[in-house]
């Protein structure tokens, strides 16, 4: 009775001892990970959790005492491992597991297929598990982690970016740099853009541009100033007209405004649905350049507007640019993909082809060719393409705008 005694004891002083330092927590998942609170040092969290301080900075790979509010910091090393046993080899081991002979001596950095006896070796990403919590998207969750939205669905067998409340997901784990606490910087203004009424419909008169106009020719045509056609139609002085292209003459043409330059500080994953004819095509304008990030992967780069008036002919804007774009298509192929632009403060949903071809106004980028760069309606400049590769282009607006079809 007495030994029964002693242990109680021992157990309502551990439980007060965590209650005081205010980390005593009943959630399982204090087993894997910790969340830095106000407050917190590294040694009252290696007390709480019976880890020690070396250990700690062993797993997080922090090489001081500083830690910060929210850093997330783990717990115990990852179990995804296996040790190797005689008459295994990398190819006996990836069959079994599931995985590449590839992609198992890149997780281990083995350069040949030599392995020993004893040897541990990972058969996945060090991971830590996070539950998903109302109003988590995949891309919150990988920017909180900063890691891809791609690599949580590899690693979770994830065939879309459905998720709920609840779910248990593997994040694969990187190591962040630790950062010292900061004062709570002033909130930076939301800018204030100014929004103009949209113009609903075409004005009373219009005119379908022909081989050879310009703005004066035009303008002698019809008794106005080359100033108000360049006006009606959006238009700067740079800009000229493509054959074929219906203009407004004595009003604006049709606009909605669905996005204004300024109205975002910066990309965002999703982008807002602008309609081609009337918007897109006003915003990008040939020469403009802009960025562009592949919905998918993350991965971004600039390019430059050849021309195109029924969608955006776009080129990478230099060699640099051009290899993120054979990373992102390991082939060149037409298939499109669902990206998003970022333009002067302004975040549209784009789809946007791999398959250079035709005209080149970019001799050094390393490709010859430009790319299809869809909105939403927009269409083929010619009659050649098939309708599954333009539905494939709408069903990728769809997707980089966020909105399931």
């Amino acid at each position: 009775m007495r030994k029964y005694g002693k242990f109680i004891s021992m157990l309502v002083v551990s439980t007060m001892l965590m209650v005081m330092l205010g980390i005593f927590q009943t959630d399982a998942s204090i087993l894997d990970t910790y969340t830095v609170k106000s407050g917190d040092t590294l040694w009252k969290i290696s007390t709480a959790v019976s880890v020690t301080v070396n250990d700690l900075k062993l797993l997080n790979g922090i090489t001081t005492d500083a830690i910060s509010v929210g850093q997330v910091l783990k717990l115990k090393p990852d179990s995804h491992l296996y040790i190797v046993k005689s008459g295994d080899s990398l190819w006996y081991i990836a069959n079994k597991f599931g995985i590449t002979v590839t992609s198992l001596k890149a997780l281990n950095g083995l350069v040949s297929d030599s392995i020993y006896i004893g040897q541990s070796l990972k058969i996945m990403p060090d991971t830590i598990s996070y539950v998903v919590k109302t109003d988590d998207i995949l891309y919150t969750i990988a920017t909180k982690f900063n890691v891809a939205v791609l690599d949580i669905k590899s690693i979770n067998a994830l065939t879309t970016d459905m998720i709920y409340v609840g779910q248990t997901l593997l994040i694969p784990y990187k190591l962040q740099p630790v950062i010292a606490p900061t004062p709570t910087p002033t909130p930076t203004p939301i800018p204030t853009v100014t929004r103009p009424a949209p113009v609903l419909s075409w004005p009373s008169i219009t005119y379908i541009v022909q081989a050879g106009d310009n703005a004066s020719i035009i303008s002698t045509k019809f008794g106005v100033t080359s100033s108000n056609i360049m006006k009606y139609n959006y238009m700067s002085t740079s800009d000229w007209f493509n054959a074929g292209e219906k203009i407004a003459i004595n009003g604006y043409a049709p606009r909605n405004y669905a996005v204004v330059p300024g109205e975002d500080s910066a990309p965002t994953h999703f982008g807002h649905l602008v309609d081609w004819f009337l918007d897109g095509k006003y915003l990008l304008r040939r020469n403009a350049v802009f960025t562009i990030t592949d919905l998918q992967t993350g991965k971004a780069f600039t390019v430059k507007v050849l021309g195109g008036y029924n969608h955006a002919d776009v080129e990478p804007l230099t060699a640099n640019d051009t290899n993120v774009m054979k990373q992102i298509w390991a082939n060149w192929e037409w298939t499109p993909r669902p990206v998003v632009i970022f333009k002067d403060g302004m975040n549209i949903a784009a789809s946007l082809s791999g398959m250079p071809h035709s005209f080149d106004t970019t001799p050094d980028n390393g490709v010859v060719g430009h790319f299809d760069c869809y909105l939403k309606n927009s269409i083929p400049h010619g009659v050649d393409k098939s309708q599954v590769y333009v539905n494939q282009h709408y069903a990728n607006v769809y997707k980089a705008a966020g909105i399931q079809q």
